[in-house]
């Protein structure tokens, strides 16, 4: 047959809840209280009973100590508030609002909520009680302060009633005032919103869950059970009708076994809670978060489920669970982590052990028991009595009274005491050098880099454990502050950087993405500031164009905040900030006249180019025409030696006709003609 989704009523819904929680407070009663009322025992000092009676009492510290000493480990490791946990951007335009959700988140931890206690708080009960838990919700509260006015006019009372912060208490009256005025006087009340993210550690004996699961987020089933008044139950908002009709007990945390012993040399008996009233009758609520399917949808969503028994006050869907959990000790593939004090209780029961016997040794020695001969003691009261200057009557000095022969101490009992702290440390990775106890190592002979180098390899395993909480509780608890802020937080003015800026939570986007510095403790910063400055030295002698002011000043904020310093502004000033600096007269008076001086020699240095420049023009000048007036002049030579040959060739051409002529006329000429004998030529 085929099984149908159905829709579960509120009684099925209840039901489930206490079934589920049942199921968890058993197992935590078959596998956990035992242990956690052992290892709280040995923490406080109450733990090994002794083994006889009048024997010493003296109980080792080791499971005090181990747990005293991871915890200043880890709380000194975030205590300060030195972002440590940021979001990381998702872009450059996100850089801004990333450090606006990280200093938020911030804010609330360590200024709205007492963030060393928290963190001291989970850490301690992780180390005793395998798991820490811490619950983040947001706590709406209001401030009411009573006030009243009398004989203020009528539009000043309209002003005053439209403000959404009063509330009047009373009818105001209305009377006329003696101007002939209406005046109007009455009570209220002035409420302030103090609503905030209300982080609080809860007790290994409140915080139930059950099913198989191996990360919280995916628990079937998780509980908060806490007693309150039925007044108080009024008080948030519950019905009156169903909380006065709770019958019956239902206050099954008023014996709880755990409690009672973290209590029990502070409080007589539960009896203290009983009231003469009703309303202060004490129930234990649970806060159920239940992953069911109620509307037969056929999946599962998360119900918050506020319940008394069986008694349903509230219910609601919700998207998440407000725990956040720190294992200290991680193992996989489970959600219970290790016993991290238990591991020291063999310690100091060996320690303890060794220890007493030196104790009762050193006792025996100092007033050891004594053997009698039968007889030898005339009063044996006298001997027992053991008084100071007391007398005892015995028969014989010599062989009456003897002392009872004694096994000595093991000389090896002092170095086992040894090997057994040893063990402790190896154990639980916190040595003596770590604490600085270790005198060795402290001595004057080795150098402050040595110490500092053993130290910190003396404190691989506590800063593992730090790292740890780091990832697993700081990473959530800021992600859920910050979905909580989102969803009910107004706007603040938080100091960022040392510039206070106004933050609206509700316009933020969502974030998943949550980073974690790998520097934790003051040596390992200050190792990074020192880095930061060294890069800093040599970039300001070789980066040149590389290096500006802006980049130092990025650098130099760096460093401030390493150490742990956010007003950042209080120390330097950001170049983007500044004004471009004003030349000095004297020395702007100096450089005009420089630039005057310049601009003499430019222009001299012009006109000397300029009258270069022309020299060269006229020596060209003067050279073609040197140049053209020997052409010229061996051009006339040449036409004056043509000339002359021409002249030479004319002559001889004309003497050479002349001489035909005159042969030619000789021959033809009259006879009367005969005594011509030439031509004159007109050449001559």
């Amino acid at each position: 047959m085929k099984l149908k989704p159905q829709v579960l009523t509120d009684e099925d819904l209840v039901g489930a809840c206490v079934a589920r929680a049942e199921a968890g407070s058993s197992f935590v009663d078959s596998n956990l209280q035992a242990e956690r009322r052992e290892v709280t025992m040995y923490y406080q000092g109450k733990r090994p009973l002794p083994l006889r009676e009048g024997g010493s009492k003296f109980v080792s510290q080791d499971v005090y100590e181990s747990v005293e000493a991871i915890k200043a480990h880890i709380t000194e490791a975030f205590a300060a508030g030195s972002n440590i946990v940021a979001f990381r951007p998702q872009g450059a335009a996100d850089v801004p609002l990333a450090a606006q959700g990280t200093e938020y988140c911030e804010h609330v931890l360590f200024a709205l909520n007492d963030g060393l206690e928290i963190i001291n708080g989970v850490t301690h009960d992780s180390a005793l009680n395998r798991v820490g838990i811490a619950k983040v919700y947001w706590d709406r509260s209001e401030l009411t302060t009573g006030e009243t006015f009398e004989a203020i006019p009528i539009e000043q009372a309209q002003q005053l009633i439209a403000d959404p912060s009063v509330r009047l208490t009373a009818k105001p009256k209305i009377e006329q005032g003696q101007d002939g005025t209406t005046v109007v006087s009455g009570e209220f009340d002035r409420v302030e919103d103090t609503s905030q993210t209300r982080i609080e550690v809860v007790p290994p004996e409140e915080f139930i869950v059950a099913g198989r699961f191996k990360d919280l987020s995916r628990a079937p089933y998780l509980a908060h059970k806490t007693r309150r008044t039925l007044g108080e139950l009024v008080d948030d908002g519950h019905d009156p009708e169903i909380v006065y009709s709770i019958q019956g007990a239902e206050d099954d945390l008023a014996l709880d076994h755990e409690k009672l012993l973290r209590e029990e040399d502070t409080v007589v008996t539960y009896l203290d809670d009983e009231s003469a009233d009703e309303a202060g009758r004490i129930v234990t609520v649970h806060e159920s978060y239940i992953r069911i399917d109620k509307d037969g949808t056929g999946t599962q969503q998360l119900w918050k489920v506020i319940h008394v028994g069986r008694t349903l006050l509230d219910k609601q869907k919700v998207a998440d669970h407000p725990f956040v959990t720190y294992a200290m000790l991680p193992e996989p593939h489970t959600f219970w982590g290790g016993n991290f004090a238990a591991r020291t209780i063999q310690h100091a029961n060996t320690k303890t052990t060794l220890t007493r016997a030196i104790i009762e040794q050193a006792v025996d020695a100092t007033n050891p028991r004594w053997q009698v001969a039968r007889g030898g003691v005339a009063n044996p009261r006298e001997l027992i009595d053991n008084r100071r200057g007391g007398i005892v009557n015995v028969r014989d000095v010599n062989t009456s009274v003897a002392p009872l022969p004694q096994t000595p101490i093991n000389p090896f009992v002092l170095q086992t005491i040894g090997m057994v702290d040893q063990a402790r440390e190896d154990t639980t990775g916190i040595s003596r050098l770590s604490q600085g106890l270790d005198k060795k190592a402290l001595s004057h002979q080795n150098s402050a880099g040595l110490v500092e180098q053993l130290t910190s390899n003396s404190q691989v395993r506590s800063k593992v454990m730090a790292r740890h909480f780091a990832v697993q509780f700081l990473t959530k608890l800021y992600l859920k502050i910050y979905a909580i802020g989102i969803e009910n937080d107004r706007d603040r003015i938080l100091e960022i950087q040392g510039s206070f800026v106004e933050v609206s939570p509700q316009s933020w986007r969502r974030r998943t993405h949550v980073q974690v510095k790998m520097t934790l403790g003051y040596d390992e910063r200050d190792q990074e500031a020192q880095e930061l400055l060294t890069y800093d030295k040599y970039m300001k002698e070789t980066g040149g164009r590389l290096y500006d002011e802006t980049k130092q000043f990025h650098v130099l904020s760096q460093v401030l905040k390493t150490k742990g310093h956010k007003n950042v502004q209080d120390f330097l000033i950001d170049p983007a900030t500044l004004q471009p600096p004003q030349p000095d007269p004297k020395a702007a008076a100096e450089l005009a006249k420089l630039q005057k001086e310049t601009e003499v020699l430019d222009r001299e240095m012009v006109l000397k180019e300029q009258n270069a420049a022309h020299k060269v023009q006229v020596d060209t000048f003067e050279a073609r025409l040197k140049e053209a007036m020997q052409a010229a002049t061996i051009d006339l030579k040449v036409r004056d030696a043509d000339r002359k040959d021409d002249e030479t060739a004319n002559r001889i051409d004309t003497a050479q006709a002349e001489l035909e002529l005159a042969i030619h006329q000789a021959l033809n000429a009259p006879a009367e003609n005969v005594k011509a004998s030439a031509i004159i030529s007109p050449n001559g």
